[in-house]
């Protein structure tokens, strides 16, 4: 589906929020069945900055009831977790644990802590009775919830099962208990329900209709990745952490080039374990990364990523160039990674995202963010940010990170063609 048509159906879906009262839209408005909201980077589900390798299943969680179970196998997956998130403005998460902090059911193994040679089981239990402990997630009596359950990365399927992109397994099942009585839900079929999505848009975005504001025109080529801390609004995954770029308005016969040295993450695809390197590297830096580019208006749909699986590397680094070709330009190098522009009329915001680093990796966006280092700067919607808004952290930022901070520039096409990265960065 084109970003135009993409944007002009969720534009519409925005108008119907508007004309629903916001404080009576809970659980009562989404079908009773389990997992009714899939974020995906196709079509109809790509709202809300989804990784084009991840998928997220979205349930809510009703005041009425004071448990949901869930019950599930270790998916074949890089990452998996589960992320609560509390029904405020600002959103807030009210808790979360990632797969290698699920323990497993009596008898079974979680394979994200060590070799499994059959898939484990787990029970996860949100609670509005019991407080945070090992796989239960405590949350208030009286708040309204969303529970996320995020995948990255599924691995290859062997057994043609159909289930390629939910890590080779079932979806969890859902039960619910209210005054000691236990129901189980069936799984949603189809997802994303027109009425599912308008509620759940209506609890994100409530009192916007629109971001304000533009980017504006950076003061230089050179654009500086700052680590942001991300409205609550877009819920933002916990496991990860941000720098990010605002590069204005496309400039006509010019590029994006971004370079930097690639963090060893696993190779989980062909069924490795998430402790093993990658062939070229050494070390396991962190769980994943990727470099995605962004609409940044509602309900900011992801453009493209590139991701360290499909990244190509020179010498341990990476080369990307963003332009605005429809299809992969016949000047590019096979060495150089391509993303598109994608719609013109949008501005765009540049992530790149670090998951679950080593605790001695120094040179994570994680590192840049906790003090003493503290390299931040803050998006508030609806208001859009400046592009130059990102130069003091931004700076900030590549000390910590050292070769592995993304460097960013514009740069006149001919430039890169006749003498490749180089001859862009070198005049900063």
């Amino acid at each position: 589906m084109k970003a135009s048509t993409r944007i002009g159906i969720f534009g519409c879906l925005m108008a119907l929020v508007l004309l629903v009262n916001p404080y009576v839209a809970h659980a009562q408005n989404v079908r009773g069945c389990a997992w009714p909201i899939e974020f995906s980077p196709e079509g109809f589900a790509n709202f809300m900055i989804p990784e084009t390798f991840a998928r997220d299943f979205i349930i809510p969680f009703d005041t009425q009831y004071d448990t949901m179970t869930i019950k599930g196998a270790y998916p074949n997956v890089r990452y998996f977790s589960f992320v609560v998130y509390q029904d405020e403005t600002p959103t807030a998460i009210a808790g979360h644990l990632y797969d290698a902090q699920i323990s497993p059911d009596p008898g079974s193994v979680n394979p994200f802590v060590k070799p499994s040679g059959s898939d484990g089981k787990y029970t996860v239990v949100i609670s509005r009775t019991e407080s945070t402990s090992g796989n239960t997630i405590g949350v208030p009596q009286d708040h309204f919830v969303w529970v996320f359950l995020r995948m990255y990365v599924p691995s290859a399927d062997p057994s043609l099962s159909g289930q390629s992109l939910i890590g080779g397994v079932p979806l969890p099942t859902i039960l619910l208990t209210k005054n000691g009585v236990t129901q189980g839900l069936s799984q949603c079929s189809p997802v994303n329900d027109l009425q599912d999505v308008i509620t759940y848009l209506q609890d994100m975005f409530k009192g916007i209709d629109a971001l304000q504001g533009s980017e504006g025109t950076p003061s230089s080529d050179r654009l500086w990745f700052a680590p942001l801390i991300p409205p609550m609004r877009v819920m933002p995954n916990p496991d990860n952490k941000y720098v990010a770029i605002l590069p204005g308005d496309y400039q006509p016969g010019r590029i994006i080039v971004i370079h930097g040295k690639a963090p060893g993450t696993p190779d989980t695809y062909d069924g490795s374990p998430i402790w093993k390197p990658a062939r070229g590297f050494r070390t396991v830096d962190m769980r994943y990364w990727s470099l995605c580019n962004n609409d940044l208006a509602l309900p900011i749909s992801v453009v493209d990523c590139t991701t360290d699986l499909t990244t190509r590397l020179e010498g341990g680094y990476y080369t990307v160039v963003i332009s605005d070709d429809l299809l992969r330009p016949d000047w590019l190098r096979p060495n150089i990674n391509w993303l598109p522009w994608g719609d013109a009329q949008y501005p765009k915001w540049v992530m790149f995202r670090n998951m679950l680093p080593a605790p001695d990796f120094p040179f994570s966006v994680q590192k840049a963010i906790e003090p003493p280092n503290n390299c931040t700067f803050n998006v508030q919607l609806p208001n859009i940010p400046q592009s130059d808004d990102t130069i003091i952290a931004g700076q900030c930022a590549q000390q910590v990170m050292g070769d592995y901070y993304p460097v960013a520039v514009w740069c006149d096409k001919s430039t890169f063609v006749h003498g490749g990265w180089q001859a862009c960065i070198k005049k900063l």
